[in-house]
């Protein structure tokens, strides 16, 4: 076995470049095309939505070498103009052109004197292979077919060379089976086919290339396999984006200057929208196909666009040069791009190529690739304290659109690795595979200097109470309970104990959901420190979190985020305990802040989590890292939600991570499976079943959909089916909400990330620029170049917000989306105002609408009753409660939970989103997914595990109890 062999590694989601090592092989591949270059200035514009990566499996060899070998109109022969790619084919002895005879034996498994495939009933069986088909941004082809300029052909070659080079070293991977198991074992080498083309279906300009990766590789042993091709389809976008970002450079070294939009799209300026609406009738053709759905490209799912395509689709013939060329002529005539104007374009670029200066520009641009890289490094840092090489790579590319090549990329991460600014740590995806990534040296700081002080504080703290104070305490909490019919177990009694005893600044309460957390240990806790003195305040991560933890513990409350910008103090010289729940939520950067704010206000924190649960939308895995560093933790296993044994029995399973044995558990009595292929059906599915129950089971039951697009397309059928039955009555009102964008702080100051018609908000006064804490500010306009926003004030003023330079720490920023309401309808608030007392995730309930007054009436929680102002920005922060993500349910309990659960959503489904799902219900579960069987090893296989960037020590988290009595009250 080679040496290679035994350093074996996984093809992962996510899986990176090995930085510098072949930086010159594919920078090699644009010969001829000029290096990256900065535009004179960018254009925010966005693309036409063609599909720029695609890949698609091959159904078979005949299919696949007739439909490949006939080309449109540049058919020489019966043959497309093609070349061999790859290590594999280099292998081979395949190079420049494809042979028809070689093709078709590669595609049926004839490889080497081997014949691949599996036997099965007798038959052998091989997947020829699969289609990764890029696509040149409209403008581009309309500039080469039309107006001529050939050399945008060869800059489209270049660039499919570098993508389909980083798929073959970073996504090439063969199973192995050793010893009765199964890996996967990386091989960086493929044999691909490549073939130009150059027309749509509908016979527009559409230059393409259809690379066909060969279903075979060569492993380590020199043996050929059959490919593992998990990860194409997972990092599918990233290829699109490695190819777009190459073209751009390409494309600006040839004298073009680019109008940028989202993930690196592009187009030639100078080439008109209306132009490129006239060569886009696919684009026309699906869009319209969406609309007849009810739906649209911005708002449909991927599986509906997939659909809309496909139905759209019509059989591809070959056209004739000089009439296709003479009709797109005509075509551009009468969309005003006459043959004046391309000559003029072309010439334009021609000449602004061969200039002195803007070579010089362009070798000053050269010199960017570190700026982009520490930029892209920043931003990903701030979601993940471990990233992929890959991810890294594709995000610099994104940030130097048009400026800075995949080579130079690549040199510039090798040299922020050799300077420390960067830190080599394996990445791991979510399936547990590893591959190179790296963290950054600032997320290591944050991490050590929380374990610091989080060591630091170890036994300087004197405790509320002495052991027989405490355990006097105890017991007559536990006797109080057990009068309301509650009983107390032996982990509650020992972490309330061991909480009140305690002499560490920070401890920790490590419960499983249902554990009866709050209203015992937290409770007990809380009440014994107020009555010796102790100033208690409840925190959590969100605001509706703090304040059903506040009710309960009869205290203060307020989120994480705002007690570290204006910490509630306490009166001089009175001790205080921060009591912090859902701390599993937490950042790593947070939980460091807040625990340097406790040090310095000599207070004492409490953390209470799950490490079974989801985790921080931002880096680190705190809870679960200090749990590992040795944090004093009480720890509850024993669940006592359900009332339902079957039900208890699943989530214990889940916290396992055997899904199987959950589903088994769910079939025993603990709710149902619902299977279909179709999502739409599914949905349906959901809908019918939420819309059949009365309104107070429907105020009994949590509805779960991972994805928030899916989450919204969810809700529309939830709405339907509440109208169908007169649950929603009256006239529908239609308005806009405002949706918070989520973005990171890097993101905050990237004029990328804001569209026209978003609205931001300041969470501080800047009294020289003329803005008002809390006032709504639209974006009326976006320069790229001197990443400048044009806002505009609610009385009209326009304010110049200039990004890097002053705001964009102390923002948030809203995209308007359309929301209908009726009577009837369930809102929730999405954002926090103290002035009107709403905060984000309360509910209320639609009793009045008036269409002429632009105005409705709620109902909250609360019993309040309040009017509003629905064009109105401040009331604008508001959408529909009926699917909640899992990320928002994390806390919530309910009676009955259905949860959709599709195997196939990569980053959506592992085993902590279904626990999450699964653990909120007292009583049933219904799962609606796709595929049982697909399900289950989905999550078996997806961990969800965070990484941290100080090496996380595993920490001993007990197994849950699958018995004991059902306390129901008690969750």
């Amino acid at each position: 076995m080679g040496e290679s062999r035994r350093r074996k590694a996984i093809a992962c989601a996510g899986s990176g470049v090995a930085i510098g090592a072949r930086s010159s092989a594919l920078g090699s591949a644009t010969a001829g095309i000029q290096a990256s270059a900065r535009p004179a200035f960018f254009t925010r514009r966005p693309g036409p939505g063609v599909m720029v990566a695609s890949v698609s499996a091959l159904t078979s060899s005949a299919q696949a070498a007739s439909y490949y070998e006939a080309d449109d109109y540049y058919a020489e022969g019966g043959l497309s103009p093609s070349q061999w790619q790859g290590r594999g084919a280099a292998a081979l002895g395949l190079a420049g052109e494809v042979d028809r005879a070689q093709f078709r034996a590669l595609l049926e498994g004839e490889i080497a004197g081997q014949q691949l495939g599996t036997m099965r009933g007798g038959r052998r069986e091989h997947r020829p292979g699969w289609d990764v088909t890029l696509s040149a941004p409209k403008s581009v082809s309309i500039m080469a077919e039309v107006a001529g300029d050939r050399r945008l052909i060869a800059a489209h070659g270049a660039a499919v060379q570098v993508a389909m080079a980083h798929v073959e070293q970073h996504m090439a991977a063969t199973r192995i089976r050793e010893g009765g198991q199964v890996a996967r074992e990386m091989t960086g080498n493929l044999a691909i086919a490549s073939f130009q083309h150059h027309t749509s279906r509908a016979q527009d300009p559409q230059l393409h290339t259809h690379n066909i990766v060969m279903n075979a590789t060569q492993d380590a042993d020199g043996s050929w396999r059959s490919l593992e091709p998990r990860a194409i389809y997972q990092l599918q976008k990233q290829v699109g984006a490695i190819y777009r970002q190459q073209l751009a450079v390409n494309v600006r070294a040839l004298g073009y200057d680019i109008a940028v939009g989202r993930d690196s799209s592009f187009e030639i300026k100078g080439v008109a929208g209306a132009v490129i609406a006239a060569f886009s009738t696919r684009s026309a053709e699906i869009e319209a196909r969406l609309e007849e759905r009810g739906t649209s490209r911005v708002a449909a799912s991927a599986a509906e666009k997939q659909m809309a395509t496909l139905d759209t689709r019509a059989t591809k013939v070959a056209g004739n040069h000089a009439s296709l060329v003479g009709a797109w002529r005509e075509t551009a005539d009468k969309a005003g791009f006459g043959p004046a104007t391309r000559l003029a374009l072309i010439e334009q670029a021609q000449a602004r190529a061969a200039s002195p200066a803007h070579h010089a520009d362009l070798a000053i641009q050269a010199t960017m690739a570190d700026r982009t890289v520490a930029q892209a490094a920043a931003k990903l840092g701030e979601r993940q304290s471990v990233f992929s090489a890959a991810a890294l790579q594709e995000e610099a590319g994104r940030i130097g659109l048009g400026r800075v090549g995949y080579a130079e990329i690549a040199q510039a991460v090798t040299a922020a690795a050799r300077d420390g600014a960067l830190i080599d740590r394996a990445f791991v995806d979510r399936r547990g595979a590893a591959c190179p990534g790296f963290t950054t040296r600032q997320n290591v700081a944050i991490e050590t200097r929380m374990l610091e002080i989080e060591a630091r504080g170890r036994g300087g703290m004197a405790p509320i109470a002495s052991p027989l104070a405490a355990a006097k305490a105890v017991a007559s909490a536990a006797v109080r309970a057990e009068r309301a019919g509650f009983a107390w177990n032996a982990e509650q009694r020992a972490a309330t104990q061991q909480l009140l005893t305690s002499t560490n600044r920070v401890s920790a309460v490590q419960g499983y959901a249902g554990t009866a957390k709050t209203t015992t240990v937290l409770a007990t806790f809380a009440r014994e420190a107020q009555g010796r003195g102790i100033a208690v305040i409840a925190l959590a991560p969100t605001a509706s979190a703090a304040m059903v933890l506040g009710q309960a513990l009869g205290t203060r409350s307020e989120t994480v985020a705002r007690h570290l910008l204006s910490p509630q103090r306490a009166d001089p010289g009175q001790p205080a305990a921060w009591i912090v729940d859902e701390a599993s939520l937490l950042s790593a950067r947070d939980t460091a802040r807040l625990l340097e704010l406790a040090e310095h206000e000599h207070a004492r924190v409490v953390l209470v989590g799950d490490v079974q649960q989801l985790g921080s939308v931002e880096a680190g895995a705190a809870f679960a890292q200090l749990q590992g560093a040795g944090m004093e933790t009480a720890r509850l296993s024993e669940i006592v939600r359900q009332t339902n044994a079957a039900t208890k029995a699943a989530v214990v399973a889940s916290i396992a991570g055997d899904a199987r044995a959950a589903l088994a558990a769910l079939d025993r009595g603990g709710g149902r499976i619902v299977e279909s292929a179709d999502r739409a059906e599914r949905f349906a599915a959901i809908a019918a079943h939420y819309g059949g129950l009365d309104k107070a089971t429907q105020a009994r039951t949590l509805v779960i959909e991972p994805s928030r697009e899916g989450r919204d397309a969810l809700t529309a059928d939830i709405r339907a089916a509440l109208s169908r039955s007169r649950a929603l009555t009256g006239p529908t009102v239609a308005m806009q909400s405002l949706v918070n964008k989520g973005l990171t702080r890097v993101e905050a100051r990237d004029p990328l990330a804001y569209d026209q018609g978003d609205v931001v908000r300041f969470t501080r006064d800047y009294a020289d620029k003329g803005i008002v804490r809390g006032e709504a500010y639209r974006v009326a306009a976006i320069d790229l170049e001197r990443a400048a926003i044009t806002l505009q004030s609610a009385d009209g003023r326009d304010v110049d917000w200039r990004l890097r330079q002053w705001g964009a720490g102390n923002s948030q920023a809203f995209a308007p989306q359309k929301l209908d309401l009726q009577v009837g309808d369930r809102i929730q608030f999405t954002r926090n105002d103290r002035e009107t007392g709403r905060i984000n995730g309360g509910r209320a309930e639609v009793i009045a609408v008036d269409a002429s007054a632009r105005s409705a009436t709620v109902r909250t929680a609360q019993g309040r009753s309040e009017t509003l102002s629905l064009d109105a920005p401040r009331d604008q922060h508001i959408r529909h409660a009926y699917v909640e993500t899992a990320f928002a349910a994390q806390g919530r309990t309910a009676d009955h939970v259905l949860i959709h659960a599709d195997s196939k959503a990569t980053n959506l489904v592992d085993q902590k989103s279904f626990y999450v799902g699964i653990s909120r219900a007292r009583a049933t579960v219904t799962i609606f997914t796709n595929d049982r069987d697909r399900l289950v090893a989905a999550i078996s296989e997806r961990a969800g595990q965070v990484q941290t960037a100080v090496a996380l020590v595993g920490s001993a988290i007990p197994a849950p109890t699958a018995v004991k009595a059902f306390g129901a009250g008690l969750g």
